[in-house]
């Protein structure tokens, strides 16, 4: 089985393939739409539905329960995804400040760093 990570989270291939979908959608989509999109008739129902609660588990998508039925979204991208596990990995450090430190260290891209300096500009003006 094919493993691949999204925003630092281990996901299956089938678990990838589900998140695609979401991805591409844009709106929240019930477990039969995403079943649906997938085209994979000898695949169960049950079985994405299944992925489906793991990938909530694992805070990669977001379920809504909205007239009835569930509805299942990516919750802000998968930047915003990436964003909120860099904030819960620097929750679990003793020291942030240095994890920030080292973070930062390890950035070559010269506009990179350019366009982070910006960023802590504004957030410090705002």
């Amino acid at each position: 089985m094919k493993r691949t990570f999204i925003a630092g989270t281990k996901v299956g291939q089938l678990e990838g393939r589900v998140v695609e979908v979401l991805v591409a959608s844009d709106r929240a989509l019930t477990g039969r739409e995403v079943y649906e999109a997938l085209g994979e008739p000898k695949r169960a129902y049950t079985t994405i539905m299944t992925v489906l609660g793991r990938l909530v588990d694992k805070g990669l998508v977001e379920r809504n329960n909205n007239a009835g039925a569930n509805r299942f979204a990516i919750n802000g991208g998968l930047d915003h995804l990436a964003a909120k596990k860099i904030d819960r990995l620097l929750a679990t450090s003793e020291d942030p400040r240095r994890v920030l430190t080292y973070f930062v260290d390890e950035i070559h891209d010269e506009t990179l760093l350019e366009e982070l300096a910006a960023i802590i500009e504004r957030q410090r003006e705002s």
